[in-house]
């Protein structure tokens, strides 16, 4: 009797629960590839918001925290006063406080040009002089104290009370100058807390700690808490109209621009943060958002792309054929996200329009509004379905045109369809895909960071004297709260200052890595997102990809031997080889043998 037993061999884990594709996403965004493209993003988008920070009125610049209140002002529940005026009583108040520095320094003894100077922040690299001079005072007052301390030691005639003597001596030496130089760093920090600060300064601050929440939270698993209670109080009294010091400001502002939660930290990212931008440097956010999209559509897309070719096929395109083609699709890229809004806005204008029927005389613009009031419902509800798309879809946008390589209407009726069909599907990959990627980076972080550390200690390790003493004014000691660190150049001499820039631009080119990761990885995982939706909604397999070159153009892909008679048709999916047949009886015949040879193609 044959043996009915059956043994369980094999398990297709990626067939049987599809999201774990998502954890391909890792060793997909890590490729060189990528990472370069990445890179060259990021470089592309922090230069271009440096260079318009350069050419931008300094009489338009930012407060010191203003966007940090703003978002406390957004998430507070009392508000006796409109942020406008909060705005400009702390300008007014850092004005003030700037123009009263100039003053007691005797830079500037006018009281009228002492605040023209403030507003423009004219001398300011005059008060860090200052700042430094008494440091440098400091630092030669300890070292006087110490020659005189180390030939009393020397005097000492017992050699264990002498040896004891010189350590407690160099020890006190050194105390006093690491405190110098620590009380001069808060010192020109609290300088630079009065002065106006640059748009794109602050935005890519207050963004970059914004991500740097969500990765928190989501690892913490802190989604849906509330706002963090800290400073709630001063709040409370600060919208009521209650007058706040200057330190209690910020500490008002910080407590409420670290949010509690995965939701909470999206939402100053995604919203409160560009809605500062928009409400208060408007022409500044528009220039800065064509450029933006700009560089996103054509390294995202050429990302976007490679990672397409990757998860399809297990092939990887080169950087060259990647741009080839986000450059060819360049509109479709930038139009894919601007079309729903373009949307939203004309139907907001019709609604807008309907609106002035009210001023229609005799009574009867009300009444027509109000008839037809179902038509500004209907149009709200267009709007709103628009809105919903748009967020839930957005990021299926991009993989969309990489993967079918179509247009941007393809793009937005695609991903508009699959969140409304699988809209918890979809909610469960962008979880799975975010705890993911907040470990990923967690990790990758740590790596950069035990890098650096380990670097630094080590070049520093023998050093003494003036390079000893001052290293750590050329490269600051690595913080894993902060990788990024600002060099104070008044501190240091001129061979220093060029060697603490071009340390700074190593390692921020290796930071530009660490951020070229997190751009490679938003757009790998969902590149796979989108085959795991495709699949689920339009039951298309995940090897289907659209491929403009030929298996001869990848990179890694050997060339394909065809006998005479065999004919290549590339389609979007693959590359099929047809064997013709003759065309009377249908039946699919084997290539002719080679004369003198045996036909064993059958």
């Amino acid at each position: 009797m044959a043996d009915e037993s059956q043994t369980l061999r094999y398990v297709n884990w990626r067939e049987l629960f599809p999201f774990t594709h998502l954890f391909r996403s890792f060793r997909v965004a890590i490729h060189p590839s990528k990472l370069f493209l990445g890179l060259v993003l990021v470089l592309a988008l922090y230069g271009g918001g440096r260079v318009m920070d350069a050419a931008w009125f300094r009489a338009y610049d930012a407060s010191y925290n203003e966007i940090d209140l703003f978002t406390g002002y957004k998430w507070g529940q009392e508000r006796g006063r409109s942020f406008d005026a909060i705005r400009e009583d702390l300008r007014q108040a850092n004005l003030n406080q700037y123009a009263s520095r100039l003053k007691a320094a005797r830079i500037v003894t006018d009281d009228q040009a002492a605040m023209d100077a403030a507003q423009h922040s004219k001398h300011f690299s005059d008060l860090e002089d200052r700042i430094i001079w008494s440091r440098n005072d400091a630092i030669k007052a300890a070292d006087d104290r110490l020659d005189n301390d180390l030939k009393q030691a020397n005097n000492l005639a017992n050699k264990i009370d002498r040896d004891r003597r010189i350590r407690e001596v160099q020890d006190q030496h050194d105390s006093a100058i690491r405190q110098a130089q620590e009380q001069t760093k808060v010192e020109i920090e609290n300088l630079a807390s009065i002065a106006p600060r640059p748009i794109f300064d602050s935005f890519m601050d207050y963004e970059a700690r914004q991500f740097h929440y969500v990765i928190e939270n989501a690892v913490s698993w802190n989604w849906l808490n509330g706002l963090t209670t800290r400073g709630a109080s001063e709040a409370a009294a600060f919208t009521r109209g209650n007058p706040l010091e200057s330190d209690q400001l910020g500490a008002v502002a910080m407590a409420y621009a670290r949010p509690a939660s995965v939701v909470q930290a999206v939402s100053n990212f995604a919203v409160v943060g560009p809605g500062w931008l928009i409400r208060y440097h408007l022409l500044y956010f528009v220039i800065y958002a064509c450029w933006f999209l700009l560089i996103w559509a054509i390294f995202g897309g050429a990302i976007a792309r490679i990672a397409a070719v990757h998860v399809a096929r297990d092939e990887k395109i080169s950087v060259r054929q990647a741009l080839r083609f986000s450059t060819s699709k360049v509109l479709s890229f930038i139009f894919a996200p601007v079309i729903p809004l373009i949307i939203i806005l004309f139907v907001g204008v019709l609604v807008a329009i309907g609106g002035l029927l009210i001023y229609i005389p005799w009574g009867i613009g009300p009444i027509i509004v109000g008839i037809f009031f179902f038509l500004a419902l209907l149009a709200g509800f267009v709007m709103t379905l628009v809105v919903v798309g748009t967020a839930g879809g957005f990021n299926l946008m991009y993989p969309t045109i990489a993967v079918e390589g179509s247009d941007s209407f393809d793009a937005i009726s695609r991903s508009f369809s699959y969140i409304f069909a699988r809209p918890w599907r979809m909610i469960f990959y962008t979880i799975v895909s975010l705890v993911y990627g907040a470990l990923t980076f967690i990790f990758c972080r740590y790596f950069v960071y035990i890098m650096l550390g380990l670097t630094h200690f080590f070049v520093g390790w023998w050093l003494g004297f003036r390079p000893g003493r001052y290293w750590p004014e050329i490269w600051p000691p690595v913080s894993d709260q902060n990788l990024a660190y600002h060099i104070v150049f008044p501190a240091l001499s001129f061979p220093e200052q060029v060697a603490a820039v071009l340390i700074s631009i190593w390692v921020y080119i290796l930071l530009g890595l660490l951020a070229g990761y997190v751009v490679s990885f938003y757009f790998s995982s969902n590149t796979i997102i989108y085959f795991l939706m495709r699949r689920e909604v339009d039951a298309t397999e995940m090897d289907d990809v659209y491929l403009e070159e030929t298996d001869d153009d990848f990179g890694e892909t050997a060339a394909a031997a065809s006998a005479p008679s065999v004919e290549t048709v590339t389609t979007q999916t693959t590359t099929t080889t047809v064997v013709t047949g003759s065309a009377d009886t249908g039946s699919v015949q084997p290539p002719p043998a080679e004369p003198g040879g045996t036909n064993s193609g059958a």
